[in-house]
C-alpha cells in the first residue's frame, strides 16, 4: 500500500538530512522502487526541506535508545573512536533505511551497522566482535519473546515428535572473556555515572584494561524468557551442541542423530533435550 510506504518514507526523511537532499534534488532517483503515485511525491515535495530538521534532537534522543540495548557495544566503540559522530552515522545507513521502510528492527539494524564496520576494519577493537554478537542475541530473544501456551509434554516423549525453542530462547557460543568484559565496562559505566560531568576531567575514569580476547577457549550461553524480559544463563557446551539444532523445528529423533555427529552419546541428548522441554526452553510443535 503506498500509504504505509510514503509513512515510512516520512520517518526516513525526519531522520536523514542527507536523504532529504538526495530526495528533492533527484526524487527519481531517490524514490526509485517505492509504491508511490505521483500525486504522493508531488505532495512530498511540496513540503519545505527545512522541515524535516525542524527537532534537532530527534536523532539523540533515538540513539540513547539503541545505546541502552547495546551499551556495552557502543562504549567500546566510542572508547575506540572518541566521535559521537561514527553512532550518529547510522542514521544515514543502508542499515537504517531498510529496517524502516521494510518495517524491520531499528536496533537490530544498529547492531549489523556496527558489525559491518568490524567486518570492514573501522573498527579493531578486538573484544567488540563478540561483545556485540551476545548483545545481538539478547536483543533478538527480546523482540522475539512472547507468552505462548505450552503444549503438555506426553509420559513418553516418542522420537517423531517435533521440537523448538520458545520464542525468546536462543543459545550462542563465545570467546571465554566476552561476559568479563561487559562486566568490566559496566563497571566502568557505573563509576562515571556517579558524575558524568566528570568525564570532561583528564582523570576522569577511564576504559582500559579489558579482558584478552581468548579464542581458544568458549563459553556457551543460553538466553532464556524472563520476568523482566529474558536472562542469561551459562550451559555446557553438551547442551549447545544439542539445543542449538532447536533454532529450526525439527524431530527430537533429528536432534538427537546431529548431536551424535557432533561426539555427543545417545542417552545425553535424550537427557538434555527432556531436561530443556520441562524447563519450558524447549516446547512442541
Amino acid at each position: 500500500m503506498s500509504y504505509h510506504t510514503l509513512q515510512h518514507l516520512t520517518v526516513r526523511l525526519l531522520f536523514d538530512e542527507k536523504f532529504v537532499k538526495f530526495v528533492y534534488e533527484d526524487p527519481d532517483s531517490a524514490l526509485l522502487g517505492l509504491d508511490l503515485s505521483k500525486e504522493e511525491k508531488a505532495q512530498l515535495l511540496a513540503i519545505d526541506s527545512r522541515a524535516w530538521s525542524y527537532d534537532s534532537l530527534r536523532r539523540l534522543r533515538t540513539m540513547r535508545s539503541l545505546v541502552e540495548e547495546f551499551k556495552a557495544s557502543t562504549t567500546l566503540v566510542l572508547a575506540e573512536t572518541r566521535q559521537l559522530a561514527f553512532l550518529d552515522k547510522f542514521f544515514s545507513s543502508p542499515q537504517f533505511h531498510d529496517s524502516i521502510q521494510k518495517r524491520g528492527s531499528m536496533g537490530l539494524a544498529f547492531a549489523e551497522y556496527l558489525s559491518e564496520k568490524f567486518r570492514q576494519k573501522e573498527l579493531k577493537t578486538p573484544q567488540l566482535a563478540d561483545v556485540l554478537r551476545l548483545e545481538s542475541l539478547m536483543a533478538r530473544c527480546r523482540r522475539e519473546f512472547q507468552k505462548i501456551r505450552v503444549t503438555p509434554l506426553p509420559k513418553t516423549l516418542k522420537d517423531d515428535l517435533r521440537i523448538k525453542f520458545v520464542p525468546g530462547a536462543d543459545v550462542g557460543a563465545f570467546q571465554a572473556n566476552t561476559v568479563l568484559t561487559i562486566q568490566k565496562i559496566e563497571k566502568y559505566l557505573f563509576e562515571v555515572n556517579l558524575m558524568p560531568a566528570m568525564v570532561l576531567c583528564d582523570d576522569a575514569p577511564r576504559l582500559m584494561d579489558l579482558p584478552a580476547v581468548e579464542t581458544k577457549k568458549k563459553s556457551y550461553l543460553m538466553c532464556v524468557p524472563a520476568a523482566n524480559g529474558v536472562s542469561l544463563i551459562d550451559i555446557e557446551k553438551s547442551d549447545y551442541l544439542v539445543l542449538i539444532e532447536a533454532r529450526s523445528s525439527l524431530t527430537i529423533h533429528q536432534a538427537i542423530e546431529r548431536a551424535m555427529a557432533s561426539g555427543i552419546t545417545k542417552s545425553i541428548a535424550q537427557e538434555i533435550i527432556a531436561r530443556a522441554l520441562e524447563e519450558q526452553t524447549l516446547h512442541l510443535v
